[in-house]
């Protein structure tokens, strides 16, 4: 903008220019405005449908890998704990359990001093029937305390530490693994004369503070042993792990079912999960026929495609038209006149009390094939990102056209400038050529007034 513009004219010529480049530009810019908000409000729309769907994809995953599980409980979770995976047979089993698994302890006669040198050799270490560890005692480690972090470090199955019982230092040997079988054998050998207080470590000069023995317990009469606290081969499918003794004639109940839980729970997770795609749905296609204003996806082709093919798996029959239920809706799974769902509690139990195994292959196969549709509009490359590609291509012709209407107004505005410019300067010629002659009929004028 030129700021002398009007100087010749005494018109405001700047502000006329302005006003003349806003008429121009604004309804462009509004018209601009309005496409790019409809383009945003549409990319959003298709971003909330692909995250609700993704939620729902997540749910239908969990649906078509559900399996037959179990749940197990204790009596007695202080003494007994219990656990079930997906093989272990239901049913009701009693345990009595009449000793734990321990690992055997040898302790060593006491010594004055920890730190106190105690001679060189080798000091071997046998658990059980495996293979002797061989460790070295040298000037650098011959004391207690160095004797027990070079067992310690030997991993040798067995744990070392000092216990100071008011009297003196003991050496203190636990096998690292509870059982009658992994008793510890520690030897001694070296030069007899360099040996020295080494040999007092020897297991002939051990005293056995704790036996290892197997735990024992009998399971619904049958008697049973196992060298550890915790049976994972006892019962198939189950882990017992045993933490304290019982009472004679007080046995622990132990109770595996079949984990129902699990398939309310799934089947709940897919409800709220598919009604929060309907009704993200519903409301990105929404039409008020009093404002008669829609939504920013109303009427489109994609949604309506993404209801159709819900509704479409969600009343696929199952393949065997045997079986005792053959659709979702025979396991209490409902729909409403606006499509969403509702799970009748009471139908579901009903059905898996008739046939537990039959419910999870039906929910597995069905689910499998809602989700396979489902990944069709969400996974990349799919028909929403494919849409919403289409219009962030779309937003960027927008750019484009915005920075083509800045250069038209920019050169729209030089151009007034020039053709104002113009006018001004030639106003400005004409209103002194009008001063000037004015000045000449007056003087015209009073000439003849002096002749007369």
């Amino acid at each position: 903008m030129i700021s002398s513009l009007g100087i010749g004219s005494g018109l405001d010529l700047n502000a006329l220019v302005d006003q003349l480049v806003a008429a121009e530009r604004e309804p462009k810019v509004q018209r601009l405005d309005r496409r790019e908000a409809d383009l945003q409000a549409r990319i959003s729309g298709f971003g909330a449908a692909r995250g609700g769907l993704s939620g729902l994809e997540t749910a239908l995953d969990k649906l078509s890998t559900l399996q037959q599980g179990r749940t197990a409980s204790s009596s007695d979770d202080d003494r007994l704990e219990v656990s079930a995976s997906d093989g272990a047979a239901t049913g009701s089993y009693r345990i009595e359990v009449s000793q734990l698994a321990a690992a055997q302890s040898l302790a060593s006669g006491r010594f004055a001093d920890a730190d106190a040198p105690l001679g060189t050799g080798t000091l071997s270490l046998q658990v059980g029937d495996g293979t002797p560890v061989a460790i070295g005692i040298d000037q650098e480690n011959n004391s207690l305390r160095g004797i027990r972090e070079a067992i310690n470090a030997a991993d040798a199955g067995v744990q070392a530490s000092i216990v100071n019982d008011g009297e003196g230092a003991r050496l203190v040997l636990s096998a690292a693994q509870t059982g009658a079988d992994q008793t510890v054998a520690v030897t001694v050998s070296g030069d007899e004369a360099a040996v020295g207080d080494l040999a007092r470590l020897a297991s002939e000069n051990l005293t056995e503070t704790v036996a290892g023995r197997d735990a024992e317990l009998v399971l619904n009469g049958l008697p049973v042993t196992s060298p550890s606290n915790s049976l994972d081969q006892t019962l198939e499918g189950m882990t017992l792990q045993l933490k304290g003794t019982t009472e004679p004639g007080a046995p622990i109940t132990v109770t595996v079912g079949e984990d129902r839980a699990a398939v309310r729970s799934a089947l709940n997770e897919f409800v709220k999960a598919y009604n929060g795609v309907i009704d993200t749905v519903r409301d990105l296609t929404r039409y008020n026929p009093e404002t008669q204003e829609g939504a920013a996806l109303v009427g489109d082709s994609t949604l309506r495609s993404v209801q159709g093919r819900l509704a479409q798996g969600l009343q696929s029959p199952g393949s065997d038209p045997e079986a005792a239920f053959t659709n979702l809706v025979n396991l209490g799974v409902n729909s409403d006149r606006n499509g969403r769902l509702s799970l009748d509690s009471a139908a579901l139990d009903q059905a898996m009390d008739q046939d537990f195994s039959g419910v999870i292959g039906l929910v597995n196969e069905v689910s499998a094939g809602l989700r396979d549709s489902v990944k069709g509009f969400t996974e990349p490359g799919g028909l929403l990102e494919s849409r919403t590609e289409g219009l962030q291509t779309r937003m960027q012709g927008i750019d484009r056209q915005r920075e083509a209407l800045d250069l038209r107004i920019e050169r729209l505005e030089a151009r007034l400038v020039r053709q104002f410019g113009a006018m001004d300067a030639l106003v400005g010629q004409l209103q002194g050529t009008s001063q000037f002659l004015d000045q000449q009929l007056g003087a015209m004028n009073a000439t003849l007034d002096r002749g007369r």
